[in-house]
């Protein structure tokens, strides 16, 4: 996979970072801080895990990012950071900080094991992705290349708009008509290609959640390497 260059000037990255500099950041939680967001997002988890027939290192992998959003309040996530949550998670767990509910269904040793396995896609998720195509010409202006286009989201059933900025995963809008999660894309990458402001693209990715049928929400951990593994087929030319 090729590199992609920094667009330094783009709506992409602006609204990414002004959305990212609010948050809290998980790594500054104390255990027994951290150990109660995951009972909080255990809550939320276990209700899937009894739904879907997840290996212990995915619904690891899950409580993780269902974690992390409730601690950054949904902010944008990397993979890499994600896995940092997971592993802290088994830190405290190891610790004695945090004890699972009985219900959940699986110990520290099958969660340590599976943890080892290389995570490798089993799933074509081709279908659930689209790249971006835009519905009137609007030619790039040399300013860089980005990862992004749309995504049905498994849960919700919805279109968001997608981006990877620095390795960070960025959402904006979720639609049920991926004709709308498209036009909302091309508006952003329109706007990006124009040299716009911060409080421009901010104010337009705003706008593309207001008028959506939903929330966008993180995609799943297999996804997620779905993706990386074919993000070249999903570059953007601002």
């Amino acid at each position: 996979m090729g590199k992609h260059k920094k667009n330094t000037r783009g709506c992409f990255k602006a609204t990414a970072n002004l959305s990212w500099s609010r948050k809290r950041q998980a790594t500054e939680l104390e255990p027994e801080e951290l150990a109660a967001y995951v009972r909080r997002a255990e809550k939320q988890v276990l209700p899937l895990l009894k739904k879907a027939r997840l290996d212990a290192g995915t619904a690891q992998f899950l409580l993780a990012q269902y974690t992390q959003a409730i601690i950054t309040d949904n902010a944008p996530s990397s993979l890499e950071s994600t896995i940092t949550i997971a592993n802290s998670i088994l830190a405290i767990w190891q610790e004695g900080y945090y004890i699972p509910n009985p219900e959940y269904p699986y110990t520290l040793e099958e969660t340590l094991q599976s943890g080892q396995e290389e995570p490798k896609t089993k799933t074509d998720y081709a279908g659930w992705f689209h790249p971006f195509t835009p519905e009137k010409a609007d030619f790039p202006r040399g300013l860089g290349e980005i990862p992004g286009g749309i995504v049905k989201h498994p849960e919700t059933h919805l279109w968001q708009i997608w981006t990877m900025i620095d390795g960070t995963y960025a959402y904006f809008g979720a639609y049920y008509d991926p004709v709308a999660a498209q036009r909302g894309l091309g508006e952003l990458v329109s706007l990006s290609r124009r040299g716009a402001s911060q409080a421009e693209c901010f104010f337009l990715c705003r706008k593309l959640s207001s008028r959506g049928d939903g929330m966008p929400k993180p995609i799943p951990h297999e996804m997620m390497v779905y993706l990386r593994e074919n993000l070249e087929h999903y570059t953007i030319l601002l």
